[in-house]
């Protein structure tokens, strides 16, 4: 299907994000819309797992809520395991939130099947996305400078009123926009302040047996040095290569391996597992159930944690006369460390806030009041920007708490050069604690789950 010459609306990328939106402005009456994206096709990669009930409650909206529940497993509760302790510490359990959502869990999904249903759904609603079209310049129109023309590599131009970057981290429309990035905290280099957390490596797995973890949980093992993510996933993901059970692992790489791989295979997964895995935090007396082997790596990864965030949301073509307008979601507006499993979600949540927000400018613009409902909506663009960039940041300092607190050094430290202590101990010692109550756990459940942060 080749490009057309106009739109109301052009989506740059075609993931989850953009497809949400797409999908989005389709209920809200915006059928003029196109979605390009650079590649060739869609990524196969499972990366996202986590769909939050928050993230749940806005999918209800476009109909794609109960095929993903139908295709995904619910996470219960959050367990931390930590070398020296007798049992596990479970941190956030999530059948409080009854009270609240219907969606009382997390439900463990992987992003390619994800993408999966979402294009599925969106093809079956006549959304096509135009494959590969790179996106090289955006002007303002000539002839009226609200339009603009967008340029692909191949020439074509296509002339949108509104144009919406859903392109990643390295977002081509936030660069042409002329839109800043960096991260919150103001850090020069991002991952200066914790160099154990500058390389992870993620894979999905099978195994030789299970280890004697919690299967209806997302487990946290916490060795002196590192940390190991482990979630059961549910089904068969990736049907067309195994039918065994298939296992999430991610861990951080010591600065002392060097790079990981780009695509790390079973033996280096399996140094990892072995070092830091069931056998480096579980009792003495388990040791005959955790010699677990990898049996087959069936996707990995590596990537770096850092956080960033776009200067703004929303903003209008560079040129002498500001163009058209330009808003971000997704990734191309905000980007974080894992930890928490926020980034896919929040991306989604951007979307569909985003849909009514976009419809209501698109209907204005065609009124006979054009000049003043242009400022009307315009208004209602940078309030969308301005929420969604502060849900963004507040999102980014809880997953940096979290972060902190697991990977809390656990060695002898001096305070005021005579008194001993040791972080990592006091840190078990608080987390025994206060988990003890009910209230905290659900808190922590709360704030996971985005309910707070819609």
């Amino acid at each position: 299907m080749s490009l057309p010459r106009t739109a109301d609306v052009v989506v740059v990328g075609g993931g989850p994000t953009g497809l949400v939106l797409a999908l989005a402005l389709q209920k809200h009456g915006c059928s003029d819309v196109v979605v390009v994206d650079a590649v060739a096709q869609g990524e196969n990669t499972s990366r996202a797992l986590a769909i939050h009930a928050a993230t749940m409650e806005a999918l209800e909206d476009i109909g794609i809520a109960e095929l993903l529940l139908a295709e995904g497993g619910k996470l219960n509760r959050t367990v931390v395991w930590m070398t020296g302790n007798s049992s596990p510490i479970e941190t956030a359990f999530f059948s409080p939130l009854a009270k609240y959502t219907k969606y009382p869990f997390i439900l463990a999904l992987p992003q390619h099947i994800t993408e999966r249903v979402i294009s599925k759904v969106a093809q079956e609603r006549g959304i096509h996305v135009h494959r590969p079209h790179r996106v090289v310049d955006i002007q303002p129109h000539e002839a009226d400078h609200n339009l603009t023309d967008v340029t692909f590599d191949d020439g074509h131009m296509l002339r949108a009123r509104c144009v919406v970057g859903a392109d990643g981290a390295r977002s081509t429309v936030r660069r042409l926009s002329n839109i800043g990035w960096a991260d919150p905290t103001g850090d020069a280099d991002l991952n200066a302040k914790d160099e154990s957390l500058s390389n992870m490596v993620i894979a999905d797995v099978t195994l030789s047996s299970v280890p004697p973890l919690a299967l209806d949980a997302i487990n946290l093992l916490v060795t002196p040095t590192n940390a190991l993510l482990f979630i059961a996933l549910p089904g068969t993901p990736y049907a067309e290569q195994t039918t065994e059970p298939t296992y999430r692992i991610s861990c951080a790489v010591p600065p002392a391996l060097g790079t990981p791989p780009r695509a790390p295979d079973t033996q280096y997964m399996q140094s990892l597992f072995d070092a830091f895995g069931p056998r480096a935090v579980l009792p003495p007396g388990d040791a005959p159930r955790v010699q677990v082997k990898i049996t087959r790596t069936l996707w990995s990864s590596r990537f770096r944690t850092h956080s960033g965030i776009a200067e703004r949301f929303f903003g209008r073509v560079p040129a002498r006369t500001p163009g058209g307008p330009v808003l971000l979601v997704g990734d191309a507006a905000h980007i974080h460390p894992p930890m928490g499993g926020q980034g896919m979600n929040l991306g989604i949540r951007d979307a569909i806030k985003l849909a009514p927000v976009l419809a209501a400018y698109l209907s204005l613009r065609a009124g006979p009041d054009a000049g003043g409902s242009e400022r009307e909506s315009e208004s209602a663009m940078r309030t969308w920007a301005q929420q969604r960039r502060g849900r963004a940041l507040e999102v980014i300092a809880l997953v940096k708490r979290l972060q902190q607190m697991m990977w809390v050094p656990n060695e002898r430290r001096w305070f005021l050069g005579t008194v001993p202590y040791n972080p990592g101990w006091l840190r078990n010692v608080f987390l025994r604690f206060v988990t003890r109550f009910e209230w905290f756990r659900a808190n922590n459940a709360w704030r996971v789950s985005g309910l707070g942060t819609r």
